[in-house]
């Protein structure tokens, strides 16, 4: 009897193995969630970054379709100086600061096919949105000249690629595709101190940009499905 049982809970215990072999996937399904973040080789400073659109969540409506939202958020300075000699060999010295802070958006649909059991290649769509603001800081005669100006920006993408499935819950891959972007950078606020009083100015430049082509995107990405 306890030969008997012992061969029975085997079988079974063999069973469930066997089962949970088959039933390892790597590829996501309907109601899974994928996080993801991207590398770029060569930036400076930090090795993982989160460069424009970069940071990417997908829900998975179906087998093949996913919805999508792209993240980006990126601040920026940067602080120069210039050391000038005088005559009695003093040393005056000027520094302007700039500095900009942007966030941006993507959502957008995916369409996953074909049926390898570790490649999804995937067709997808997206609108995107940037705002923010940047500041520019000067020198004058007797104090500094501020200019702060508002950023805006949309962009619309058609883009391909895959994703490659390293282990269970694990993948990484590349994107390309068509992609336009319109990039607006206001007049903004100049604000001038000097001689110890303040005056308030509408800004003097505005700059409006559009680009559009083909883009390939140079960077890994690694992500994780829930």
């Amino acid at each position: 009897m306890k030969k008997f049982i012992f061969i029975a809970a085997a079988t079974l215990i063999a069973g469930s193995i066997a089962a949970n072999a088959q039933d390892k996937r790597y590829k996501p399904e309907a109601k899974d969630f994928s996080l993801e973040l991207n590398w770029t080789p060569g930036t400076t400073a930090s090795s993982f970054s989160i460069p424009e659109y970069g940071v990417k969540g997908r829900y998975f409506l179906s087998d093949k379709f996913a919805v999508k939202l792209n993240l980006g958020f990126t601040t920026d300075s940067d602080n120069k100086k210039t050391y000038v000699t005088n005559p009695d060999n003093s040393v005056t010295t000027t520094e302007n600061k700039s500095s900009s802070t942007i966030f941006r958006m993507m959502p957008g649909v995916e369409y996953h096919f074909g049926k390898f059991s570790r490649i999804s290649p995937y067709v997808g769509a997206g609108i995107g949105f940037k705002a923010g603001s940047s500041t520019e800081i000067k020198p004058n005669t007797d104090g500094t000249t501020t200019t702060t100006s508002p950023i805006f920006g949309f962009g619309l993408q058609i883009s391909t690629g895959v994703d490659i499935y390293l282990c269970q819950g694990l993948y990484t891959g590349i994107d390309l595709g068509l992609g336009y972007e319109f990039y607006k950078q206001g007049r903004g606020k100049v604000t001038t101190v000097a001689s110890g009083s303040t005056t308030e100015a509408d800004g003097t430049e505005e700059n409006i940009s559009n680009s559009f082509g083909f883009y390939a995107t140079p960077q890994l990405r690694i992500g994780w499905f829930f």
